[in-house]
């Protein structure tokens, strides 16, 4: 059930280069503050629902949340094609502490999807105010998410001709949305077991069924000295398109991600 919450929709950040945010604000916050780092392009459009309804689970427990589009996407400022994973780090940095200076908190939890949890556990590294962190079907190798990314462009391809078929293919964007070629090669060189770990205590990482490269972090994370948790659940990937063009929402992962916050911080 979600009770008292309060939501405000604002902008922040460096001028020239705003951020879009929305502050869910529980009437009596616990600490942590919630920073949910969202996916990208299509994903970030396909899970924006779910990713609401998980703001307003967690601010029905008592957690203070902040949901925020990085530079080039979604409502903040800037043009897709300006968006590089070190601009979007530096967005988690300057997303933390706005969430910090609104609700007085001063320890975080990091919620992040997709490329959004890959990102979370890159700006971790060098933290000290991360408490705990939730890598929910995280991007491990960049390389497979590219591949994966391409091949869903052409299934739509193939489903959904177009007139001019050649140009569609020979268009960079994927799926709508622009890929520079400076962020195609951040992805390629991207592998999450190469990032060094932050000083996070706490490790919830949480996986839609059967993937690929879960299992390698899985290994890699449980071998450290933090608390580590793994589950594997049966539910809808809330990031890829339905055939009917609804939003999933898999209520058992956003069930398990406030359950798992509540009990670690009790």
């Amino acid at each position: 059930m979600i009770l008292h919450e309060s939501v405000l929709p604002f902008y922040f950040g460096y001028p020239g280069k705003q951020l879009f945010g929305c502050y869910h604000r529980p009437r009596s916050a616990k600490k942590p503050v919630v920073v949910i780092c969202q996916p990208i392009g299509h994903e970030y459009i396909n899970s924006h629902r779910a990713l609401r309804r998980l703001a307003a689970r967690l601010c029905g427990a008592g957690f203070a949340t902040l949901r925020f589009d990085y530079y080039g996407c979604g409502d903040s400022g800037g043009d897709a094609e300006e968006g590089r994973i070190p601009e979007w780090l530096d967005n988690i940095s300057t997303a933390i502490a706005e969430a910090k200076g609104r609700s007085g908190a001063d320890q975080v939890c990091v919620v992040g999807l997709r490329l959004g949890a890959a990102l979370s556990l890159m700006a971790s590294a060098k933290r000290e105010d991360i408490a705990s962190m939730v890598l929910w079907d995280p991007v491990v190798v960049g390389r497979n998410y590219l591949k994966e990314l391409i091949a869903l462009r052409k299934q739509t391809l193939r489903f959904r001709p177009i007139r001019n078929s050649q140009a569609f293919e020979a268009d960079p964007d994927l799926l709508g949305f622009s890929l520079s070629s400076f962020l195609f090669s951040e992805l390629e060189n991207l592998d999450l077991i190469k990032i060094p770990l932050g000083p996070a205590k706490n490790i919830f990482l949480l996986q839609t069924g059967q993937a690929g490269g879960e299992s390698r972090l899985q290994d890699h994370l449980a071998k450290t000295e933090r608390s580590f948790e793994y589950r594997c659940l049966d539910a809808p990937k809330s990031w890829l398109p339905s055939e009917d063009g609804s939003l999933l929402v898999p209520v058992q992962m956003l069930n398990a991600i406030v359950s798992w916050i509540s009990r670690v911080h009790l």
